[in-house]
């Protein structure tokens, strides 16, 4: 299991109850990640993760909000410091450096999607997860125009983008001979064709 960095070294016990249930559900899956299994992999008692967090939606929210805080501070010095004319191409180096470090956070938000499907709570913090990501890709495409302030077009195609790129990570967690290069490739020119 490789855990992204942000998770790698927790040092308060809110922290090391994230870091702790990321692991869980990267290895075991949503449905073993119980509050008890969680507690043991952080080394603390179930009522103190209930201190910290009312359960497991909770904890399971913070994992994924941090997750995605991360990712929205990375993006962003990425994106202030390309020009314009190298905004897409860092985009796209990054996402590809970042894919087996970020394979079992994509296990997880997968894993929290399929729950999100028939639990209305989580759906909720699911498209706000989601808005937050295509809303940071169209910053990127304005950004390639040399501009601060996303269009209607740019935001769609965030939304767009995020969406295939879950089909093709599925695609690859679940079939590890997936051409999971030749995919990015295909990506990154179906973009660029999108805001020609």
């Amino acid at each position: 299991m490789v855990a992204p960095a942000y998770f790698a070294q927790p040092t308060t016990t809110r922290e090391r109850l994230i870091a702790a249930a990321f692991r869980v559900v990267a290895r075991d899956g949503l449905e073993a990640a119980s509050v008890k299994v969680i507690a043991a992999e952080a080394d603390i008692t179930p009522g103190l993760l209930h201190y910290h967090f009312p359960g497991k939606a909770a904890l399971l929210e913070a994992v994924l909000r941090e997750a995605l805080a991360n990712y929205l501070e990375a993006s962003a010095r990425r994106r202030e410091a390309s020009p314009p004319e190298r905004q897409l191409a860092d985009y796209f180096k990054t996402s590809r450096a970042s894919l087996e470090a970020e394979r079992d956070f994509f296990k997880v938000r997968l894993a929290f999607a399929a729950a999100a499907l028939t639990n209305p709570s989580l759906a909720e913090v699911l498209r706000d997860l989601n808005d937050a990501s295509a809303r940071e890709t169209a910053l990127t495409l304005a950004a390639a125009r040399g501009e601060t302030d996303p269009t209607p077009r740019d935001v769609e195609i965030g939304r767009l983008l995020k969406a295939a790129i879950d089909g093709i990570m599925l695609s690859w967690l679940a079939d590890p001979a997936f051409p999971i290069d030749a995919a990015a490739d295909d990506i990154e020119k179906a973009v660029r064709a999108w805001i020609a």
